[in-house]
């Protein structure tokens, strides 16, 4: 199985990925990990990628690819994975689809987190609080948002349209929401399962209303560290 997590800055795309990953015993691959540890090693690469971060741009597609190859080789040889933090464009998708054939490790499923803006900023302001972030600044906060704004909707519009999206209300706790992502991939692996089954993409939520969530709308290409 291999599956990618995607979603506002804030919305839970690590923590998410890291359980879904530990659910299906698999390789959780955190983009923003990768690209701390390149810019904790100190290599040309991570000095050039810390100077991005910390504007809170996005990461050159380039340099996203060149840190992620090797950790997506190494997990889809041990039997799959879960990407979180990438990708944030469609161009990025674009690459990402490519490298995953050349490694023979096509997605399976995307999980769309849907989180609104005030709660991923009090999110992100308690993170930037508790982990002293350089790069969860309340300017920097406001303009990662407004990237996923204008990035994210097409994004996810394009996943929709390959049949691998689904969207899961990233509201509540860690457990409730774990549960509906945990839901929402099961029954993609069902699918999978069945000869020639179509993909859809669909809408998962458990809220105390019972409703689902609609299919995020198609709308009319880099990553940051969270």
């Amino acid at each position: 199985m291999r599956a990618i997590v995607l979603g506002p800055p804030g919305s839970g795309k690590g923590t998410q990925a890291r359980l879904l990953a530990g659910h299906l015993g698999i390789v959780h691959v955190s983009v923003g990990a990768v690209l701390r540890a390149e810019i904790a090693a100190g290599s040309e690469l991570g000095t050039r990628i810390a100077a991005t971060v910390a504007s809170g741009d996005l990461v050159p597609l380039a340099d996203v690819l060149a840190v992620l190859r090797a950790p997506l080789a190494d997990a889809a040889r041990r039997g799959g994975w879960v990407l979180d933090g990438a990708p944030r464009t469609v161009e990025q998708a674009v690459a990402l689809g490519r490298m995953f054939g050349e490694l023979d490790a096509p997605v399976d499923v995307v999980v769309a987190l849907i989180v609104g803006d005030a709660e991923v900023t009090v999110r992100l302001r308690d993170r930037a609080q508790g982990e002293h972030r350089v790069d969860d600044t309340a300017d920097v906060i406001a303009h990662r948002l407004e990237v996923w704004a204008r990035l994210g909707p097409p994004l996810l519009a394009w996943y929709e349209g390959a049949g691998l999206l689904v969207s899961v209300d990233g509201t509540g706790s860690v457990a409730l929401v774990a549960a509906r992502i945990t839901t929402a991939v099961e029954g993609f692996r069902r699918d999978d399962t069945a000869a020639h089954a179509p993909r859809r993409s669909a809408s998962i939520a458990f809220g105390d209303s019972g409703t689902t969530l609609p299919n995020t709308p198609r709308t009319n290409g880099s990553t940051g560290c969270g």
